[in-house]
């Protein structure tokens, strides 16, 4: 499971055109590399994906990509599906955005269940856009604008969010509610606060419905930051933070676990980026 926080700015007078949190849950073992450039993109991969794909990437020119699975019962997986690890990928090196959103619209229910969101900036107006495409448990497969300034996507469709996407939401919403009156370092630290944020959402059906697990199975995922006992070994393993300010610059923070034999003993290491957006 992951969970991704996005801000946009509707209006250039605003201090930051874009903020974003994303936290990655995943086995914390999983061989994964850590952000950094590759052909043009900024991203973390990951290493056992046949694509070496991501989940979180982003251009220079400001052009961003996210990934989740959408939770889906065991048995309704496909064995047999293309990775999903390089949708990312293939939005951010397309010479054309809506042929790339085209394409995956078209050949979405090839893959196992996923939620795709592309944030890109708007020649017109300079300010950030974003896009959904979600492959399962909705009605069409569409690419949808969205025109929120907040939004909160995790491992459901967006009408049909866990209980934790909403409470993310709200306290997302009154974080940043004075974000013109805070620095990149304060905009951090609350986004930090609220990745790391173990307040349980349980019960949730909608969790229950898509995992097919018992109660104490789902529990840990109802959370924001997920964790569950030592011997499972999976739950949140990174957080990336993004913030660009009205002057282009760009702010990045990658905060990744060394995963230890006991968990709450990882050692966490920091990474951070800083570059002004290519017009």
């Amino acid at each position: 499971m992951c969970i991704g926080f996005i801000k946009v700015a509707k209006s250039r007078e605003e201090k930051y055109k874009l903020i974003i949190l994303n936290n990655r849950d995943e086995d914390l073992d999983r061989p994964t590399a850590p952000m950094h450039w590759h052909d043009g993109v900024l991203s973390g991969v990951d290493e056992q994906d046949v694509a070496r794909g991501t989940w979180l990437g982003m251009k220079r020119e400001g052009k961003i990509g996210m990934l989740l699975s959408i939770t889906q019962l065991a048995h309704t997986k496909s064995k047999i599906a293309p990775s999903r690890g390089g949708i990312v990928n293939s939005y951010l090196n397309a010479d054309r955005s809506e042929d790339v959103l085209c394409s995956l619209k078209e050949n979405a229910t090839n893959f196992n269940g996923f939620q795709f969101v592309g944030i890109e900036r708007n020649p017109e107006t300079d300010l950030f856009e974003v896009k959904t495409l979600t492959n399962l448990l909705v009605d069409e497969i569409e690419v949808e604008k969205r025109n929120d300034a907040c939004h909160v996507y995790s491992n459901s469709p967006p009408h049909i969010p866990f209980k934790k996407t909403e409470y993310g939401k709200q306290i997302f919403e009154d974080s940043l509610k004075c974000s013109d009156d805070l620095n990149v370092e304060q905009i951090f630290e609350k986004l930090l606060e609220i990745g790391t944020d173990r307040t349980s959402c349980f019960p949730d059906e909608q969790i229950k419905l898509q995992t097919g697990l018992p109660d104490n199975f789902y529990q840990p995922l109802a959370s924001i930051y997920v964790r569950y006992p030592d011997e499972k070994r999976y739950g949140t393993r990174s957080h990336t933070l993004i913030a660009i300010d009205n002057n282009g610059k760009v702010t990045i923070l990658e905060r990744r676990m060394i995963a230890a034999k006991e968990v709450e003993k990882s050692e966490w290491i920091d990474e951070k980026f800083e570059f002004f957006l290519d017009n």
